[in-house]
């Protein structure tokens, strides 16, 4: 989650099982200015700055995995800064409902909650609820406790493509 002086925090990504983070502030041995937040119970393993230094002098072919998933990450940022820099709030909203949905679903659902999806999109709650209503009146989706279920995937790109035209 990266946080603003002002108080305001957007997610930025998503971690799964074995997931690593936190390694910009080993590898450049700065302070970084995000946080996170596990949804449910996890562990953790933390590995001190030098030990975690050895291994990427040491062992070349985590050196490449690590370059591997760092270079994955930075594709991911770029999207990310691209589509708050060009994409209006419904398109930006479009673009992670499609995405999520193909990270995964639960019962043919997307589980998320329109504060989540406000914190994932960089926008307020309001704007969310009222372009998930829009959405469900018109047919594109439903939505129920936390739930959506995408029906009209051609019109969702649609309106994630529109702001890139």
């Amino acid at each position: 989650m990266l946080n603003s002086a002002d108080g305001r925090d957007m997610v930025i990504d998503e971690m799964r099982a074995g997931d690593i983070f936190g390694y910009l502030g080993i590898l450049t041995n700065k302070n970084r200015s995000t946080s996170a937040i596990a949804r449910k119970k996890s562990e953790f393993l933390i590995i001190p700055r030098q030990a975690f230094l050895s291994v990427v002098d040491l062992d070349h072919q985590f050196t490449r995995s690590l370059l591997d998933h760092v270079a994955k990450r930075l594709l991911s940022s770029r999207e990310r800064e691209s589509a708050l820099a060009f994409m209006d709030a419904q398109a930006r909203l479009a673009r992670l409902l499609l995405e999520l949905e193909k990270q995964g679903m639960d019962k043919g659902y997307i589980t998320i909650s329109q504060d989540e999806l406000a914190h994932r999109t960089g926008l307020i709650r309001q704007t969310v609820a009222k372009a998930l209503s829009k959405w469900r009146r018109n047919g594109l989706l439903l939505t129920g406790r936390g739930r959506i279920m995408l029906l009209n995937h051609k019109a969702l790109k649609a309106i994630e493509n529109k702001s890139l035209d």
